[in-house]
């Protein structure tokens, strides 16, 4: 009785001490409790892990305390002084990000890392200082000028080549050290390997042209005068003691200019270490032009280096057998990728892995190497592998573990079959487990030819037990989302970690799986919630809008994690307008969003002017790279200002209100072929349309596109545009009927200009329309593209693919750190009384 009495009370004594864990730290009150509840029912291995997530990196258990160092982190980055460079650019180069922990010497050494991206880009002069104001990182930069270097020149000592640039080059630490090399290299050729050099610099006068093709604004800047500094590149040049080179032990005299230039390279100073060096440099050399076991040393005399070759023996020749066991002789010779180093070492295990290796990706999976016989004539070495092959197996089922997924297959098993396989494998087990990895782990012999294949992984079956966050309406959220369904399975997990990555407001969060026992888990949320109001806006210019000026305000956390609200105004020369939308994520369902929307707009299109107010729901849904739209919207449309001929304006009304059902599908994707790079896109779009006072009608349009890569910078452009409408009478509004012409289709024409037409000529527009177009565009530099187009098109009331107009032109496109910049000009090919030809420019920024 006394010993169960003594076990109750120590187990109620142990129990409350586990519980009343004191922690210690900045840690807010919620949280610590939330640390305490799951101590309690966890050991210190897990806890360790909950609080890894939740950010706190370092702390220490010290029997029933718990020592928290939570050091203040970083609320935001800021700029000053920076005129070249962008803010998100800098903030980059400096390592630092919101909801990093601040340390005094971290900080410090981000100020250098800042500094010395502005050395790497030519600002030589440039200072950086960093301060800390309530979380906040503030630099305080001074750029000065950019250093672009117009000449080098090498002082004391004769050099044969002049480097005078025409357009000169950033002076940046590559620079200087390709140059100098070079200059080095030389010297040491003729023999005077101390050589050293000081590098210095002088400022000129010279203002040449300067193109950083790179970086075009940085380069516009940059020839301003007062961004711009010219300077000479001066190299003072310290020859040191000459010194002859002879070379000892090798015969023939292609492999000893090869050694003379080794040398050259590599012998940067008469010192051990640089002779060490050299001499292994050397062996290597050697032994990749056939010299077996080759042995070198270097000798220093007075005025002499010698250079000292012994070898074994040489290969002029070496010749490769692949002798298989049902396989022509030969096959797969050029796929292996072995070296005659490989070969002249014998360096036999390297060698089958190498083949073995090939010959699994190919499907023989039991693939053996049986001998490798080295045979040595005449200064030639000839080598047989044999190879026991075996068969092309076929994959049959496929498990994870002791676990079928996948059956009767068939496919043959090679390295890129077992690689879809596993995606596939992935696709299939991501909605019913969780797990963290999965990989390839062997074949099981099933049956004649055919073999299991065997993935492991850490697949599990868990339950939610508990959310656990410092975010209090995050923790809410989650749980709604896991209420009906409480399975934890990675395909939710990963759909949480990308929707809170994509979410602006929510920064560095990190999402933890914990499991408590063998079919319960918690999951653990933690980050830094940042602002939830965003002010955003930009401009964009073409010849039709002139500039256009939008602007807007984002409010997150509306009605949910989930929820953005936003307001949205546009201002041009032809248009305003005024949008408020809703949008919403599901984050179970990443690929599932909605729009709710009421705007208000106004534009003059010349021969008329409308105002239009429209509320709208939009769904989309993202599936397999096809993505489908479905969505519902009342708008009411005024005209005034009718330029139209007397019949055809009292055809029209001046008001319409419409209910429009859009919906639409598409699909966009790209593909890696053995010779070119594809990328396709194609959308369907129908808008069945009901009106109040007139007839209803529906409008359709299908718009494709197709790249192809052919090389590196080289691409064809192909697009098609179609649109249709079912009626074609004065129920249909103007702002529904279709026109071309202007920077976006048919670019030799005016806004509008084609179309059908009123008496006057005056263009209303047709009830279909049809546009091609076929480029071809060479990319100039990073994102700068040139090339030819034409186009073929025409908007009409009646099906006619024999009567469009066609334009030839040229354009050029550039996306650049401060937008997209577009400029085409093309020319009518038949004559007609449309415009001949048109220059467009088109620029688009934003912040």
């Amino acid at each position: 009785m006394r010993a169960l009495l003594f076990l109750t009370v120590f187990s109620f004594l142990f129990s409350t001490n586990i519980y009343s864990l004191e922690i210690q730290g900045n840690v807010d009150n919620g949280t610590k409790a939330q640390i305490k509840k799951f101590y309690s029912k966890n050991e210190r291995s897990k806890t360790g892990k909950l609080l890894n997530y939740l950010g706190y990196d370092f702390f220490t258990f010290n029997r029933n305390q718990l020592i928290i160092s939570n050091p203040e982190r970083v609320d935001n980055v800021i700029f000053y002084g920076n005129l070249i460079f962008l803010d998100n650019t800098l903030q980059g180069a400096s390592g630092l990000a919101k909801g990093d922990p601040i340390y005094a010497e971290t900080i410090e050494n981000s100020a250098e890392k800042v500094r010395k991206y502005y050395v790497r880009n030519g600002y030589r002069n440039a200072e950086v200082s960093v301060s800390i104001t309530d979380g906040d990182i503030v630099f305080h930069v001074r750029e000065g000028k950019r250093f672009l270097v117009t000449d080098i020149n090498v002082k004391n000592a004769d050099y044969p080549e002049s480097f005078n640039f025409l357009n000169p080059k950033i002076f940046d630490e590559k620079l200087e050290d390709i140059y100098v090399k070079t200059i080095e290299n030389y010297f040491r050729s003729k023999g005077y390997f101390n050589v050293s050099t000081d590098v210095s610099y002088v400022k000129n006068n010279k203002y040449t042209f300067f193109l950083n093709i790179n970086n075009p604004v940085s380069s516009v800047m940059s020839v301003l005068p007062n961004f711009h500094q010219g300077v000479s590149l001066i190299v003072f040049v310290k020859k040191g003691k000459e010194f002859s080179l002879r070379i000892e032990g090798i015969e023939d005299n292609e492999t000893e200019k090869l050694v003379r230039s080794e040398v050259s390279r590599n012998l940067k100073g008469i010192s051990s270490f640089y002779v060490r060096y050299t001499e292994g440099e050397l062996e290597k050399l050697l032994t990749d032009k056939g010299y077996i076991n080759p042995q070198v040393v270097i000798i220093v005399k007075e005025k002499e280096v010698v250079v000292d070759v012994d070898y074994s023996e040489r290969f002029v020749n070496t010749k490769v057998n692949f002798i298989y066991n049902s396989l022509p002789v030969d096959k797969f010779f050029d796929e292996f990728g072995i070296n005659r180093s490989l070969l002249y070492s014998k360096n036999e295990k390297i060698i089958k892995r190498l083949i073995t290796n090939k010959l699994y990706s190919k499907g023989y999976i039991y693939a053996k190497v049986e001998d490798i016989k080295f045979t040595k004539r005449n200064g030639q070495l000839s080598v047989d592998i044999i190879i026991n092959e075996g068969d092309i197996y076929k994959i049959d089922d496929v498990f994870v573990n002791d676990k079928e997924i996948l059956d009767n297959l068939q496919r043959t098993a090679t390295s890129k079959e077992v690689n879809n396989l596993l995606g596939i494998v992935k696709s299939n087990i991501n909605n019913k487990y969780y797990f963290t990895s999965i990989s390839f782990d062997k074949f099981i012999m099933n049956k004649e030819n055919n073999v299991d294949l065997v993935f492991k992984s850490d697949l599990s079956r868990f339950r939610l037990n508990k959310v656990i966050s410092p975010d209090e309406s995050m923790k809410n959220f989650i749980k709604e989302h896991f209420f009906d369904n409480p399975k934890i399975t990675k395909v939710k997990i990963d759909s949480l970690k990308k929707f809170l990555a994509s979410e602006k407001n929510y920064i560095n969060y990190s999402v933890g799986v914990i499991p408590i026992s063998e079919n319960e888990a918690d999951i653990v949320v933690s980050g830094i919630k940042g602002e939830s109001n965003e002010i955003f806006g930009g401009f964009a210019y073409d010849d039709i809008e002139k500039f256009n000026v939008f602007a807007g305000y984002r409010r997150f956390d509306i009605f949910g994690t989930a929820h953005q609200f936003q307001i949205f105004t546009t201002y041009s020369s032809r248009e305003k307008s005024l949008t408020f939308s809703l949008g919403s994520n599901n984050f179970f369902a990443p690929n599932l969003a909605n729009i709710y929307s009421l705007g208000w707009k106004k534009r003059d299109e010349d021969t008329f002017e409308y105002e239009q107010l429209k509320a709208r729901i939009q769904f989309f849904k993202t599936l397999n790279n096809f993505r489908y739209g479905l969505g519902v919207y009342a708008e009411e449309l005024n005209f005034t200002g009718l330029v139209y001929d007397k019949d055809f304006t009292e055809k029209l009304s001046d008001n319409y209100r419409l209910i429009g059902i859009p919906l639409s599908a598409g699909n966009a994707g790209s593909y890696l072929g053995p010779v070119v790079e594809v990328e396709y896109s194609a959308e369907l779009r129908l808008k069945p349309l009901f009106q109040i006072d007139q007839n209803s009608f529906i409008t359709s349009e299908l718009n494709t596109m197709l790249k192809i890569y052919p090389a590196d910078r080289f691409r064809f452009k192909l697009k098609n545009d179609f649109g249709y409408i079912s009626r074609n009478n004065s129920d249909i509004p103007l702002t529904y009927r279709y026109t071309l012409g202007g920077p976006y289709r048919m670019k030799a024409f005016d806004y509008r200009d084609i179309g059908s037409e009123d008496k006057k000529g005056n263009v209303y527009g047709g009830s279909r329309f049809y546009y091609f177009l076929f480029g071809a565009e060479y990319e100039i530099r990073n994102n700068v593209y040139l090339g030819p187009f034409v186009e073929y098109g025409n908007a009409i009331d009646q099906w006619d693919f024999s009567d469009g107009y066609t334009d030839v032109g040229i354009a050029l496109t550039a996306d650049t750190i401060l937008g997209s910049i577009g400029l085409s000009f093309a020319h009518e090919t038949v004559g007609s009384s449309k415009s001949d030809s048109a220059l467009y420019l088109t620029f688009s920024g934003s912040f």
